[in-house]
């Protein structure tokens, strides 16, 4: 085991030393995997693993869990730092992270033979890997109906090899290939299995993010496990962000902003749906982003079928850079704005500013809400049904827990807490007339909130 983490560890934050990473910093962290939704930033790029782990044994430990197995590609990637092909060709079983809840027993990425090379590319850090090809000899079981033994395993690589004339980062890949050939299981089911048994957790109890990994164990034996709900659990642990994390949303949060600003300079008359998606695509990608949406007028778009002047409208913009949102949100009007609409836009600037103050550690969600709909009231203007609704933001646009024990999802009101990366939102509708919005996403701190990016008032003018 000390054999395989050596190497891993030599690999993937060695790359740059020994030439693997072009001159311009960016390659090394470009290529880290298939689904990458862009480049990361800047040489600074913060390649360690994503997980909170002091959180995440704290959460274990209050859900009476051994260990943690992913399978959903969020929590994959939040355990395990990396995606792969099989994810991206939607298979049914392309990757597995494990966490044991022991510190002492080793985490495990378990991912397809095919993504060694990119790892080998890759200046991030890694949990011990547990690769997969495939099976050499499996007409051997198709009539039988015990599959407890596992097949033999492929090779990581049928490729030739030409020795006389590879650089220095085909010799990196044959190095970390030939290191794996001979730990590669058949398939990702029976490596999940070979990876509970290396953790100590054979004869555990398992939070699973997807009830079909408690079938695939029992399908290659190893029916010793006992498998909980773990979707919620998952949920917990994320919505406190690590120190990692925290980097990173305030890397997204302000290349969304920045390219939702720059969106909106080139939004003119007659500009369709099409058109502004197109735009904050285009300055979304040219910031290391990748545009995820933009909610251009309201709900069902834009009123008018095109930008006409006078109609505000609303703008929420959602980008991700290393798979984490942001979320930035304002209200847009092409030419001069109405009296009512600076009527609207103050109201929500109000509201905002007296949320913000109030987001501070052992508040709750509805805490919030209450505060921002008291200020609205006392501007002396009508409610107008404006949303002051918090959600936390992260690897997913909505990332927190829901109520245990429902057959449906309600949104838990949670006690906000140091680490937690949240938004709250002021969206306002009226048909007839247009749609206001008012978003920035924030961090909890220890004795209040910080912004991720800069904080204006909701309206721009174009």
């Amino acid at each position: 085991m000390v054999e395989r983490r050596d190497l891993l560890t030599g690999l993937a934050f060695g790359a740059a030393a020994t030439g693997l990473a072009l001159s311009d910093g960016r390659d090394a962290w470009a290529n880290w995997g298939s689904i990458a939704p862009g480049y990361s930033p800047g040489e600074d790029f913060d390649g360690r693993l994503l997980v909170n782990k002091p959180r995440a044994y704290q959460v274990m430990e209050q859900a009476g869990v051994d260990g943690l197995v992913a399978l959903n590609p969020v929590n994959v990637f939040y355990l395990a730092n990396y995606l792969g092909y099989k994810v991206a060709q939607m298979y049914s079983f392309p990757a597995f992270a494990v966490l044991p809840r022991d510190p002492d027993e080793t985490p495990f990425l378990i991912t397809s033979h095919v993504d060694l090379w990119n790892i080998a590319n890759s200046e991030r850090e890694y949990p011990e890997l547990m690769p997969y090809s495939f099976a050499t000899n499996w007409q051997e079981y198709l009539d039988q109906g015990n599959w407890a033994t596992p097949p033999a395993a492929g090779p990581a690589t049928p490729w030739p090899v030409d020795p006389d004339n590879y650089v220095p980062r085909e010799a990196e890949w044959l190095a970390v290939q030939d290191h794996y050939n001979g730990l590669m299981s058949a398939s990702s089911e029976y490596a999940l299995a070979r990876a509970l048994k290396e953790s100590g957790l054979a004869k555990g109890t398992l939070a699973v993010d997807d009830w079909r990994i408690a079938k695939v164990l029992d399908r290659v034996g190893l029916d010793t496990v006992t498998c909980v709900e773990g979707d919620n659990i998952f949920r917990r642990i994320r919505q406190i962000k690590s120190d990692v994390e925290i980097g990173h949303m305030r890397t997204a949060a302000r290349a969304n902003r920045a390219a939702a600003e720059a969106m909106f300079k080139r939004i003119d008359k007659g500009a369709t749906r099409a058109d502004i998606d197109r735009m904050f695509m285009e300055e979304a990608a040219a910031r290391g982003a990748k545009a995820t949406w933009i909610a251009a007028g309201g709900v069902g778009g834009l009123p008018d079928g095109e930008v006409v002047e006078g109609r505000p409208l609303l703008m929420d913009a959602v980008s991700q850079i290393n798979l984490y949102h942001g979320d930035f949100g304002r209200t847009f009007v092409l030419g001069e704005p109405s009296k009512k609409l600076g009527q609207r836009a103050a109201l929500m600037r109000t509201a905002w500013d007296e949320a913000f103050a109030a987001l501070k550690p052992d508040r709750t969600y509805s805490d919030i809400r209450a505060v921002a709909q008291d200020a609205m009231k006392k501007t002396g203007l009508p409610m107008f049904g404006i949303g002051a609704s918090p959600h936390s933001v992260g690897l997913q646009h909505t990332d927190e827990p829901f109520v245990d024990g429902l057959p449906f999802q309600k949104r838990d009101d949670l006690v906000l807490e140091e680490g937690m990366t949240l938004t709250v939102d002021f969206p306002y509708m009226e048909p007839g007339w247009g749609a206001c919005h008012l978003e920035d996403l924030v961090v909890i701190t220890k004795d209040g909130a910080e912004a991720l990016g800069r904080m204006d008032g909701p309206l721009v003018i174009g």
